[in-house]
């Protein structure tokens, strides 16, 4: 008996293919879905051709090919109401173009099971008899039922068409940032020649929304028609797999490779093949160590040959980099609403102050707002309440939501080989939600847990590996001329400051809180009001063995601390606020007793995060054995701190603090705290005047760095006594106006910085005695009009930094100071970091 279904599926196609083609030219509303159906079609048109004209050699039956003709008959339906529907009735042509684009996706589904036919049958020469044909159709019934074996290269259009075509766009995109990158990296397409651009953004920030919506773009459609192809790149690539997809996206014959090197080479000719008309690669998703597969990809001397990536991480070897900025708050709530919208009808949230809320909770990440409207489509106003109650509870994103959870986590999946830049990673969590961590204390928390150099290189070189890897971001407040980060302190950086996205801190927390609290390396705790944790509270934990214990108290907190048991504490981060708003009423904040017990406590961090300093108290629990200490807007009895018995401090930071310089006949000489200190932070603390005379007698002292105090007038006369001195900062002391004589004896200084201090008039008349002197920036000293005679003794002078008109004071020292370098500051002030 003869089956039909065979012919029956090639009437269906002939029936659907004619009306596509002829829509395609009438009916210009759904134009895009069509040609993208017309394509598909005229790919699966030799297989269908196939199917009809060996029926009875396939042996296959009714049931079998049933399905197939269905879909096709159901493809009319759809193609047939593209005529019914209104141009104006957007909702229904929105709602019918993803019916369409569903049916493309089916086709391409289902007729990936009859590739094998037509490699096959197509690859024969046309005299085959009969009984060849039926052999080969056995040997396809074979390799479909096994499986298809992987060593098998299936030269099928409609494979290539799978794997390397551009997947659909959505038919919206929100945000001006987006449109913006949309066009910016539309024109870079057009222009001639070849380059390497890198999309570059933290997870769920929609880079591959964007890489499709720019692929499918008409004009660079226009310009590289059928030499697009599209690569998910992922974790663990492979790059034959990959050059041979490209092979068969081109309908060339696929290679066989052995190597990458063969690789490398096969993809070099397919590109001089194809390479007469541009070419555009998409490489979606690839991670920091796939950096080598876009190397491989990169081929210069191909005429127009464009290659895009994205990426999490930067690719600092690769230019342009285009950053992908998460959106505004305004094109946040534009998404949700799409987002959240039923077939036709709009569905917007309850009332307007929810849906704000909502869209707060999802950090204005594309990914993170389309998964909760999507979670909260067609709910009533209870179902809305009870989720935002839930959020406002603590309750995490991450927890309720495991796409994203999935999504951020490939972030920790790909520092899986760099596990030192995981720790440094989930440390960021050590500091309070949308805070800006000054770089300085990551640089003293990490050269003590990491037993990093003092300089702080290596914390900094780390810092701007989670910023290329997005998983941070940096902004620099001011930047020093000085050039200081070539051979001197970690002072350099006290205008950075990181800052970490919510989820990403979310996720670096719930990183650190996984197995046993008693066992975990770090700890990082946030308490509400006075309410501590029922382990801590009821007094029966054990020994805690974290080296890193971050603790974070709200407005509310005022109780006295609970011990703890911290014999591994290495690292103590305390972040507190007030609800104060005037300095009038000062908070009191006491040092948790338990840092006394803490043998191996190296670094103390302790930042008020409200406005107003706040008075600290209960110094002398701080132990013996600190070799850092930074304090951040509070109220520090400076001089009363000679009774303590720091001799293991090698630096102590002050920020926006509030020295008080009050003392008594008694009082314990500062030098005698601190006898080993090696430097000395003191920046934007505007009431310090003057230091303490105990500070010269500090004799190990090498780093001396008081910045932005505009109330500081002198140094003391007996500065000379500091004869290990290398670096004296002193910039934005703009009250300052001369430097002691006794300045003269500091012969290992090598970097003297009085930039901007507006009140200075000379330098000292004998400054040639510092004979090792290596940089002076004058930047700013307005009043400084000439210099010492002196000055022509400083022969390993090699740079100063002032503007123009100071310039021509130190060139006429050229001849006798010839390795000098005059290097002229233009920067224009920038508040742009305050954004």
């Amino acid at each position: 008996m003869v089956d039909y279904a065979g012919a029956a599926v090639g009437t269906a196609f002939s029936v659907l293919f004619e009306l596509v083609k002829e829509l395609v030219i009438t009916i210009a509303a759904f134009r895009g879905q069509l040609k993208k159906i017309e394509s598909t079609l005229s790919t699966i048109q030799p297989i269908i051709n196939q199917i009809d004209k060996f029926n009875n050699i396939l042996d296959r039956g009714q049931e079998e090919m049933r399905p197939i003709q269905v879909l096709l008959e159901e493809g009319k339906g759809l193609v047939d109401k593209c005529s019914e529907i209104h141009k104006l009735n957007f909702c229904t042509k929105y709602m019918h173009s993803k019916k369409l684009t569903k049916f493309n996706a089916e086709v391409v589904e289902k007729f990936q099971i009859y590739m094998p036919l037509l490699n096959l049958v197509t690859n024969k020469q046309t005299s085959m008899d009969v009984k060849t044909i039926g052999e080969d159709v056995r040997d396809v019934k074979d390799l479909l039922t096994t499986g298809l074996s992987s060593s098998v290269a299936l030269q099928s259009g409609l494979e290539a068409l799978d794997n390397l075509s551009v997947p659909a766009a959505p038919n919206f995109i929100v945000g001006s940032e987006v449109k913006a990158s949309l066009s910016k990296l539309r024109e870079r397409l057009l222009e001639e020649g070849a380059s390497v651009i890198i999309v570059t953004a933290p997870g769920g920030c929609g880079k591959t929304t964007l890489l499709k919506k720019l692929c499918h773009d008409a004009a660079v459609e226009g310009k590289f028609k059928d030499n697009i192809m599209f690569v998910s790149v992922s974790k663990k690539p492979n790059l034959t797999d990959i050059v041979q997809k490209m092979y068969q996206r081109n309908r060339f014959k696929v290679p066989e490779i052995k190597s990458e090197g063969d690789a490398v080479y096969c993809l070099q000719q397919l590109l001089r093949k194809i390479g007469q008309n541009p070419v555009l690669l998409a490489l979606d998703d690839v991670w920091k160590e796939s950096e080598s597969i876009v190397e491989k990809f990169d081929f210069d001397e191909i005429k127009d040959y464009k290659i895009v990536v994205t990426s999490r991480y930067e690719f600092p070897g690769f230019s342009p980099v285009h950053r992908l900025n998460p959106l505004t708050h305004d094109e946040a709530v534009e998404l949700f609403r799409q987002c959240v919208t039923v077939d036709d009808r709009s569905v917007a949230a309850p009332d307007s102050q929810l849906l704000n809320e909502m869209v707060e909770h999802c950090k204005r990440l594309p990914l993170v707002i389309k998964v909760v409207a999507k979670s909260l489509r067609g709910r009533d106003y209870a179902f809305w309440r009870e989720k935002l109650n839930e959020l406002n509870k603590g309750h995490s994103l991450l927890d309720s939501a495991k796409e994203i959870e999935d999504c951020l986590g490939k972030s920790l999946d790909d520092m899986a080989g760099e596990p030192s830049i995981k720790e440094r990673f989930m440390d960021l969590g050590s500091f309070p939600e949308d805070c800006m961590i000054p770089a300085t204390a990551l640089i003293d928390m990490w050269v003590e847990l990491y037993k990093l150099d003092p300089d702080g290189v290596r914390a900094i070189t780390d810092l701007h590996e989670l910023v290329s890897r997005n998983l941070a971001d940096l902004a620099v407040s001011r930047k020093d001329s000085s050039d200081d980060h070539e051979s001197y302190s970690s002072h350099y950086y006290s205008g950075h400051f990181a800052q970490q996205h919510d989820l990403l801190r979310e996720l670096a927390i719930k990183e650190c809180n996984r197995g046993e609290i008693e066992k975990r390396d770090r700890l990082i705790l946030e308490l509400n009001g006075n309410k501590f944790p029922d382990w801590w509270s009821e007094q029966k934990q054990q020994p805690l063995s974290a080296r890193l214990l971050s603790i974070s108290t709200d407005k509310t907190f005022s109780a006295p601390w609970p011990n703890l048991e911290l014999p591994q504490a290495e690292v103590l981060v305390l972040n507190f606020q007030n609800d104060m708003q005037s300095k009038t009423y000062a908070l009191t904040y006491a040092l948790p007793k338990f840092i006394e017990k803490a043998d191996k406590l190296k670094a103390l961090i302790v930042t008020n995060h409200s406005f107003f300093p706040a008075e600290l108290h209960n110094f002398h629990v701080v132990g013996s054995n600190l070799r850092r200490i930074r304090f951040q807007r509070v109220t520090v009895p400076f001089l009363s701190m000679g009774k303590l018995r720091l001799h293991s401090l090698k630096k102590i930071s002050f920020f926006m603090c509030y020295i008080s310089q009050t003392s008594t006949s008694n009082d314990a000489k500062i030098s005698d705290a601190m006898p080993n200190l090696v430097e000395l932070d003191i920046d934007y603390c505007d009431n310090l005047t003057a230091l303490p005379d105990g500070i010269c007698e500090i004799k190990p002292l090498k780093k001396l760095n008081i910045t932005n105090c505009h109330n500081f007038s002198a140094l003391p006369e007996q500065i000379g006594q500091l004869v290990f001195l290398e670096v004296v900062r002193l910039n934005s002391c703009t009250a300052l106006s001369q430097l002691p004589d006794s300045i003269r004896s500091l012969q290992n200084v090598k970097l003297l910085d009085v930039s901007d201090c507006l009140n200075l008039s000379a330098l000292p008349d004998q400054i040639g005695q510092m004979v090792n002197l290596d940089r002076i920036n004058m930047r700013g000293c307005l009043k400084l009009s000439k210099l010492p005679r002196s000055i022509v003794k400083l022969r390993n002078l090699k740079k100063v930094i002032c503007e123009k008109e100071k310039a021509d004071l130190w060139g006429l020292l050229k001849g006798t100071l010839p390795s000098l370098n005059i290097t002229l500051f233009e920067e224009e002030p920038s508040l742009d970091w305050l954004e």
